[in-house]
């Protein structure tokens, strides 16, 4: 079963946060006073959606139909189905005491009140400190209310909330802020972005170069769509070059 890097999810959740609050008043921000990541169903049509790959940057995978708030005073709330929550569970109270976010508080969904008291613990969290002020809640904005969700899904209660007159909340487009942040890559990502290269350059090399000089010298008759389904086979599976690169670390980002 797949595991939380407890270690990293701070590291990265308190580089997001230290972000935020030092230019929350510029335009990457829009003045926010929270920020929330709503996550909605997997879509193989559109995999590299900025909420996809801020799961994929804090939890190492992606949690879909889940909402994470972050507010102004280090408090971060995830709302999710239990499953998921099991899977953030171990870091739970055990934020770094040298960083901004101070707690990891998980809200399990709810049928039985459609979420209806989970809302509601969103809310406050969202509204941290500001005493019944007008709160601004940045999103990415999107994905914020898109089509081809399901009705009853955590995220669309939740955006209806946000949207409620009673809410006192204004919607703001945070995701320059976000991108900027991920920008910056750390040593994990660098390492990764070697290793991509390093395998790339082999896939060209011992794969693409001499299957193109077969099919000139042998005059064969070969599509650039069956071309590209070989290479990706062999990025998929290193072993088809004779690299000892386990097919399971390896996936193709985009189709060749």
């Amino acid at each position: 079963m797949a595991e939380l890097n407890v270690e990293r999810f701070y590291e990265r959740l308190n580089k997001i946060h230290a972000q935020f609050l030092k230019h929350r008043e510029g335009s990457t921000w829009n003045a926010a006073h929270c920020i929330s990541i709503i996550r909605g169903p997997s879509d193989d049509e559109n995999i590299y959606l900025k909420s996809s790959m801020v799961h994929h940057y804090l939890f190492g995978y992606e949690l879909p139909d889940t909402v994470l708030t972050l507010g102004k005073g280090g408090q971060c709330t995830v709302l999710a189905t239990k499953k998921k929550c099991e899977f953030l569970e171990p870091a739970v109270g055990r934020a770094p005491k040298n960083g901004s976010v101070t707690n990891l508080n998980l809200l399990v969904r709810n049928k039985g009140d459609e979420n209806a008291e989970n809302y509601e613990q969103l809310l406050k969290a969202a509204r941290e400190g500001e005493n019944g002020a007008n709160v601004k809640v940045g999103v990415l904005t999107k994905e914020f209310k898109n089509s081809g969700r399901k009705e009853g899904s955590i995220i669309i209660g939740w955006e209806k909330k946000l949207e409620e007159s009673s809410s006192k909340i204004e919607v703001v487009d945070v995701t320059a802020g976000i991108s900027l942040i991920m920008a910056i890559k750390d040593e994990v990502e660098l390492d990764l972005m070697k290793k991509s290269s390093v395998l790339s350059n082999k896939v060209l090399k011992h794969g693409f170069i001499p299957r193109i000089e077969e099919v000139i010298d042998s005059s064969l008759k070969v599509t650039h769509e069956a071309l590209a389904a070989e290479i990706d086979a062999i990025i998929e599976d290193p072993s088809k070059i004779n690299l000892k690169v386990q097919k399971d670390f390896v996936q193709s980002c985009y189709f060749p």
